[in-house]
Order: structure tokens, then C-alpha cells, then sequence
């Protein structure tokens, strides 16, 4: 048996750790002699960490809240925390006999950083490319001293850490070149996977839920499941539900997310009868995906975006649904090429949107157990934790 550390730097309203790294450490326990600790930095609400709490014990994972200081203001109360973190990990390392510690991203590979004389391996979970997607979308300069302090963090933790999580081959490269190295073999990548039970077609929830949503069994539905933002490709989505419900008027498109405000402000006056904004428990997205006949997988592809694997991805592949992604994401192409009436977007391309629409309009009938099938061997959580376990045995 061996302890192993994850330890996380999460604002108050992500779901990421009860969402998609609880339920794959779990299966990782299942699957291994490893046993997790977390342990998650976080100024989430009492409530919210809560929730984390229950998804922790119902998964036979060690889970520990430490709340990160924001006043007097946020910078400061950064540093704070980031001084009290690190001696914090330090004791419960020793006391709980970690044998491999896993900082994701940044905020806690700085206090890793900072723990001298090592009595336990590294595995670095460098995520995507946090610092570079913080250029691209939220105003980051690369010339800023907060940049420089933190890239240098960064480089310094992938150089010296046992072995390195990445979620695409091309982030990979991408670090290879920053390090100015070519020796790989330290790092891996691992799948961001859904469990396959629970994210399944589902006809008697299709027909239900249609029924609720009062949509006709003939109706063409479109969906899209997640953030709204800047880079979620909402311009995109809208002109290919547009361009094809010019000719079929009654088609609808299905929003679930917790972003209503940015949908409601940002919906075509000429389409806003046929689009239906819903936010719904994590527990009943299943039973809402399977409605859809086709689904938005739509991301700005800026530089960042090569080091990310987006999960909604699987979750529409593994319940059957034919998806238009864009490309230039992760290891986004390589994928879809393996899976049938799937449909890469190309951004560069001035007919992407007609090209989408006629994709849309040759579907036919689709055949959802078909795109399960072939989706699985790239989404379930078993294989998820199989990429997990190789990176964890190569510390051996």
C-alpha cells in the first residue's frame, strides 16, 4: 500500500474535484495498491466544501479543506496561504506517510517547491497550460513580474519532479521545448475519463424528457453542456443552430449550465423561441444529454487549448451522440478521426459553419450505441485510471 498526496487550488465554484478527480483516484484504488489523500486549497463556502466532503467518504478518499486567505486583498492573502500551506504539508506528509505527492498546477507545485531534503516522489499534475490560458483569455501579460514568477515555478517543478500528468501528447512538446530537452520519458498522459454506467443512451430518459421539455420525437435537438465564456465558441454555435433551423424551424437547441445570465443576454432575437436554457444537478445530466441528437464540443483554439482534453467531450461520446468539436485541442483530432459521425471544426476554414450544417443534415438516424462503442476505449474511467496507474508504477 502506498499514500499518495493530490492537492489542488480551486476557486468556490468548481466542481472538478467531487466531479472528475475523486471518481477517478477512486477507480485508481480499485484498480491498485494506491491509496489518496487530497487535500484542497480552496475559498469555497461551507456548503460547497460540504458537498466535497460527502463525495470524499463515499469514495474512500482522505479529503481535507484548508481555505485560502483573500484579504486584506487576494495577492496578499495568497502569500499567506501559500506560507502556511507549505508548512502545513510538510506535517501532514511525515504524519501520514506519503510516499508520492501530487501537486495540480501552479499554486501548489510553489509550496512543493518549497519543502526541502524530499522523503517522497513528485508526480506533477501540470493540468493544461494554466499560465498560457490565462494570456489567452483573462488579460495575463508575458512580460508581467506575475507571470515570470510563476512560469519559473512551473519549469522549476517539471524539472525536477519524478514524473509529469499532462492531458494531450502536444502539451508534452510544448513543455519539452520550454525545458529545452528532449528526454520524455518522465512524462504521461492521462485521460480524463466519465464512468460509462452513468453517462449511457438512455431511450425511456429520451422520451421523458422530451415529454417535460414539451419537444416533439421528430425534432431535431441540438446541445451544449458546460461554462459559457469567452472561449466556449458561443458566435459558433449559434450561426450552426441558426444556418440549420432556417431550413428546419423545428429544431431545437438544448443549453445546460450554471451560466444562464451569459445565455439569456447573448441569444439571437430570431432563434430565441427555439432555445431552451436549463441548469440542472450533475446527477441529472445524463437523463438531459439524452435528448440531444447532436452536440457542441466548441473551443476557441488559441495556443493554450493544445494542453487540454475537454471533458464534456466524452460525456456526449459516451452516451452516443454525434458532436462537432473544434480543432486544434489537445489530442482532440487524433480522437475523433477513431469515432464515427463525429465532425472536426476547423476555425480557419470561411465555409465552417455551411460544412457543419450539411454534417448535421446527413446524420440520419443515428446509431448511439455505435459511437459509444468506439468512444469507450478513450473516455471510460477505467481507462482513465489505467494512464493513472502507469504514471504512479514508473515512481517504483
Amino acid at each position: 500500500m502506498k499514500n499518495v498526496l493530490f492537492i489542488t487550488w480551486d476557486g468556490p465554484k468548481t466542481s472538478y474535484m467531487e466531479g472528475l478527480f475523486m471518481p477517478i483516484l477512486s477507480q485508481v484504488q480499485l484498480q491498485s495498491d494506491y491509496v489518496f489523500h487530497v487535500i484542497q486549497f480552496t475559498w469555497g463556502t461551507s456548503e460547497k466544501i460540504a458537498i466535497t466532503q460527502k463525495a470524499a467518504k463515499e469514495l474512500h478518499i482522505q479529503y481535507t479543506a484548508m481555505p485560502i486567505m483573500r484579504k486584506p486583498i487576494a495577492i496578499i492573502g495568497n502569500l499567506f496561504t501559500l506560507y502556511n500551506g507549505t508548512r502545513f504539508l510538510k506535517k501532514y506528509i511525515k504524519n501520514n506517510a506519503i510516499s508520492v505527492v501530487m501537486p495540480r498546477s501552479t499554486m501548489p507545485a510553489i509550496m512543493v517547491n518549497r519543502i526541502p531534503n524530499r522523503s517522497f516522489k513528485v508526480l506533477f499534475d501540470a493540468d493544461g497550460l494554466p499560465l498560457e490560458e490565462r494570456i489567452d483569455f483573462s488579460g495575463l501579460s508575458r512580460n508581467s513580474k506575475q507571470y515570470q514568477f510563476f512560469k519559473a515555478e512551473e519549469l522549476k517543478m517539471l524539472l525536477h519532479a519524478d514524473a509529469v500528468l499532462t492531458r494531450s501528447n502536444k502539451a508534452i512538446d510544448i513543455h519539452l521545448d520550454a525545458l529545452e530537452s528532449k528526454i520524455s520519458k518522465k512524462f504521461w498522459v492521462v485521460l480524463n475519463g466519465r464512468n460509462p454506467d452513468f453517462f449511457k443512451p438512455n431511450w425511456s430518459e429520451r422520451e421523458k424528457v422530451r415529454d417535460e421539455l414539451n419537444i416533439s420525437n421528430h425534432a431535431k435537438v441540438f446541445v451544449y453542456c458546460g461554462s459559457l465564456g469567452p472561449q466556449y465558441g458561443w458566435e459558433e454555435m449559434m450561426a450552426i443552430f441558426k444556418g440549420y433551423h432556417e431550413k428546419n424551424p423545428s429544431a431545437l437547441f438544448l443549453i445546460l449550465t450554471g451560466n444562464d445570465a451569459f445565455a439569456h443576454e447573448r441569444i439571437p432575437h430570431e432563434i430565441k423561441s427555439s432555445i431552451r436554457i436549463k441548469t440542472v444537478p450533475f446527477a441529472q445530466v445524463p437523463s438531459y444529454l439524452s435528448v440531444a441528437d447532436v452536440a457542441f464540443a466548441i473551443r476557441e483554439p488559441k495556443f493554450s487549448m493544445q494542453g487540454v482534453a475537454p471533458i464534456k467531450l466524452g460525456e456526449y461520446l459516451l452516451m452516443g451522440i454525434p458532436t462537432i468539436a473544434s480543432e486544434g485541442i489537445g489530442d482532440t483530432e487524433q480522437i475523433l478521426n477513431a469515432i464515427p459521425n463525429c465532425f472536426l471544426y476547423h476555425h480557419q476554414n470561411p465555409s465552417r459553419v455551411d460544412d457543419a450544417v450539411a454534417f448535421i443534415e446527413s446524420l440520419g438516424d443515428t446509431d448511439f450505441d455505435i459511437i459509444r462503442k468506439f468512444s469507450i476505449p478513450f473516455f471510460s474511467i477505467e481507462k482513465s485510471a489505467t494512464s493513472y496507474c502507469k504514471a504512479l508504477d514508473s515512481l517504483k
